[in-house]
């Protein structure tokens, strides 16, 4: 996961910087010292005033102001002055074509048609800035632009507090650069602990990613971050979604809690939780609480729970993507498709070879088929259907015909060939057995048993339609009527049905919504300025 937030609120340390803290000076003197090339005592609004016109110089608080003209109200110690205004702190020029300024308050406001504060590289345009000599603060509420050589900052309002040195922007606020762009409601950075945070829908575009967020924060010093609230991480192929998102890109290390989904676009999985945590470094990824994997293919979805997801990703240049992953689900497996249902206590899928391996009395489900063994593989198409299965270890294939009656087959192992999605043959090798039930207009009238070293089992419409014994077969018939069921139930059979997952609802935890943020109705996830 590569988040370049901090490429994006770099932009807040460094150019911010530049902004409003020149205004932060202690009040030293309330008396406003003015000089002029002329000046002039005035009544004005009935107050007594002294006009000042012609290089216009004011000094108040380690402050110069200079205008054209101004007038000062020495008994409130108020001061206007009107064109070309210019107020200057150190290094830092605030133009404007109206000053007012109150030098017992400390209070100023500069106004204009545009007004600019400029120091170094960086500029503020607006048309109104308001400014506290006294208690070290500045703001602007009428829409302001920063900018410097490489980035813009764009907002409806700006405070900025020396003594606390904390930044706050709100109002559609929008941050753009070479290295990507912000748009979010409001933004505080404190320059002391170099932390920003961000509240209300919150978006960030780069190159390699896309966030969103409704509420967040971002530590520059230590690289660390977190993301509230409906969040979620686009990167790439990948989309990481939870309701706290937490990354340190120092150590490589995620956490992801509540209503967390991993999405693979490419291999079409996503994996459901209630928290999940993330290694950058080893490519690690676990999931737990009631954790649910989807996996769509040809229009149908695979639905498997399980108590854990151990996800491992690993890269390989000879992939259209690049990467492949293996996911493990520990405890309790569990899955429903439609062509087909399973459960196992492990389970391991690898989406480079679209194989998945079951472990720990596996059972699968085909149609009214049941095969067990205690270990069983399966290979995929490109479009995750299953093409085959190989059977190791105590095969047992079990198909029913009525309430009691059962053809059973079973070896050392087994092979099952599919077409599109139905079993067409099955290749039983080492001591196979087999029981087969025969019809008559509809009826079932005999049972075959048949031994032989191996066989092969053929299929039409999912059903047996021919048993082949390969070497010393052995087969004898059966009236129905003359059947002993004890005789013909092989070793090892168990009917498993109670068991079978019935549909996807077996699977999904109750109360999980499946509807991502960015799929959700009336969501915006790119913002058009």
């Amino acid at each position: 996961m590569k988040l370049t937030t901090s490429h994006i609120l770099e932009f807040t340390v460094t150019v911010l910087l530049f902004f409003l803290p020149c205004y932060s000076f202690a009040q030293k003197d309330k008396v406003i010292k003015v000089n002029a090339e002329s000046m002039k005592n005035l009544i004005r609004n009935e107050q007594q005033v002294v006009r000042y016109l012609g290089n216009v110089n004011i000094q108040h608080q380690e402050t110069t102001m200079t205008c054209d003209s101004a007038y000062l109200v020495r008994k409130s110690n108020i001061l206007e002055a009107y064109s070309n205004v210019i107020v200057t702190k150190e290094d830092a020029k605030l133009f404007g074509d109206y000053l007012y300024y109150d030098g017992n308050t400390s209070m100023g406001k500069v106004t204009g048609k545009e007004v600019k504060l400029i120091q170094k590289d960086a500029e503020l345009k607006t048309d109104t800035i308001y400014f506290n000599t006294k208690d070290n603060f500045a703001y602007y509420n009428t829409s302001g632009v920063l900018t410097n050589a490489e980035n813009k900052l764009v907002s409806q309002r700006g405070y900025y507090y020396s003594k606390l040195k904390k930044y706050y922007f709100s109002g559609n606020v929008k941050m753009e650069g070479k290295d990507g762009r912000l748009y979010t409601d409001s933004l505080e950075y404190s320059t002391q602990d170099e932390l920003a945070y961000f509240y209300g829908p919150t978006r960030i575009y780069n190159k390699d990613s896309y966030v969103y967020c409704e509420k967040g924060w971002y530590d520059r010093k230590n690289d660390k971050s977190n993301f509230f609230n409906n969040a979620f991480i686009i990167n790439g192929v990948q989309k990481l979604y939870g309701q706290d998102i937490f990354y340190d890109k120092k150590n490589g290390y995620s956490k992801i809690v509540g209503k967390v989904a991993i999405v693979d676009t490419t291999q079409k999985v996503t994996v459901y939780g209630g928290r999940a945590f993330f290694n950058d470094k080893t490519k690690e990824a676990e999931v737990t609480e009631e954790p649910l994997l989807l996996m769509i293919s040809d229009g149908d979805t695979l639905f498997l729970k399980t108590n854990k997801f151990l996800i491992n990703s690993f890269r390989d240049t000879t992939l259209p993507d690049s990467t492949f992953r293996i996911i493990k689900a520990l405890g309790a497996v569990k899955f429903y498709k439609k062509d087909i249902q399973g459960l196992c206590d492990s389970l391991l899928y690898n989406t480079k070879d679209s194989t998945i391996s079951m472990f720990v009395d596996p059972v699968l489900w085909n149609d009214n088929n049941q095969i067990t063994a205690n270990f069983i593989k399966a290979f995929s198409t490109v479009g995750n259907k299953i093409k085959r299965m190989d059977f190791e270890g105590a095969a047992f294939f079990t198909q029913q015909e009525e309430k009691i009656q059962f053809n059973q087959i079973k070896g050392k192992t087994m092979i099952a060939h599919f077409n599109d999605g139905k079993i067409a043959k099955l290749d039983v090798n080492g001591n196979a057995e087999a029981i087969r039930f025969f019809r008559d207009e509809g009826r079932i009238a005999a049972v075959n048993k048949s031994e032989s070293s191996d066989l092969v089992v053929s299929f039409k419409n999912n059903q047996i339609s021919k048993i082949s014994l390969k070497i010393k077969p052995l087969s004898v018939f059966y009236p129905i009527e003359k059947v002993n069921y004890e005789e013909i139930t092989l070793k090892g059979f168990h009917w498993l049905n109670d068991t079978r997952p019935q549909n996807k609802f077996d699977i999904i935890p109750k109360g999980l919504d499946l509807v991502l943020t960015d799929s959700k109705p009336g969501f915006k996830k790119d913002i058009i300025q």
